[in-house]
């Protein structure tokens, strides 16, 4: 029997079972997340998953004034576990020539998809990197055949999930496309949900470097792979600046959907 749930941009269904699989849900981050396993339930599941994305919440929410990223767009210093994101922003940033800033608080308030301010915006690689400790987590606890899903991004471990990928339209959540995920990562960025009409498509919250204004496509969205979900989780939002022309880097797959 297959199991089918629905989570913002992307679409579960489970493959190739081999045991009955088990579903739990919950809120985190502002989003929902999911998550399915095949085998036998691990005590204290949820309550690793909810306490693992509450930390991470904690330390890179740009909406808490309490958050360590808060403080440290305030002056104080980083915290060990901010400066590891941190870290990883600069390195992406630096490989997408620049398509993927962390820098731009400010203009992403302006554009009316943030809380304002000045200093770095993780958004688009904290999701993803909170996904990425969950499955740590999940297999430091003896759970390794699994699917988990924060919003738009998901990790899958051992064995094939399948994953659908909703079609970039504002109206409906139709499934766009079906893929196998296994001991890889999918993030997808696009227009569709959070948006502004404009002329010549929608205004994304997705800002663009060199314009410093949000990007505008007709409704549309870029599906990355990689072996990390907060890697695919920042070339999504970089690929999404740079077009579908552009070539991917080595060790990351995307697919670009159209919208109608």
């Amino acid at each position: 029997m297959k199991t089918r749930f629905l989570l913002l941009a992307l679409l579960l269904v489970s493959c190739k079972p081999t045991d009955e699989e088990k579903i739990l849900t919950g809120e985190a981050m502002g989003t929902t997340w999911k998550l399915a396993w095949r085998g036998a339930p691990v005590t204290g599941m949820e309550k690793d998953v909810t306490e693992t994305l509450q930390k991470w919440e904690d330390v890179l929410s740009q909406w808490k004034p309490g958050s360590d990223l808060s403080r440290f767009n305030r002056g104080e210093p980083a915290t060990p576990e901010l400066q590891r994101v941190i870290d990883l922003a600069e390195e992406i940033h630096k490989a997408s020539g620049g398509a993927f800033d962390h820098r731009m608080l400010k203009e992403t308030g302006e554009a009316g998809f943030g809380p304002g301010g000045n200093g770095i915006d993780l958004s688009a690689i904290g999701k993803g990197f909170a996904v990425d400790r969950v499955g740590e987590r999940l297999r430091e606890m003896g759970v390794n055949d699994f699917v988990f899903a924060l919003s738009g991004e998901i990790l899958a471990g051992d064995n094939e999930w399948e994953v659908g990928i909703e079609k970039p339209d504002p109206a409906t959540q139709e499934t766009a496309r079906i893929v196998l995920l296994k001991n890889r990562a999918l993030a997808t960025s696009g227009n569709y949900r959070q948006f502004k009409p404009a002329e010549g498509g929608l205004a994304s919250h997705i800002i663009d470097p060199k314009t410093r204004r949000p990007v505008i496509r007709p409704p549309s969205s870029v599906s990355v792979f990689a072996k990390d979900c907060a890697t695919a989780d920042a070339w999504a939002t970089a690929l999404f600046v740079l077009g579908p022309d552009f070539p991917v880097p080595d060790g990351i797959e995307a697919i670009w959907n159209a919208g109608r």
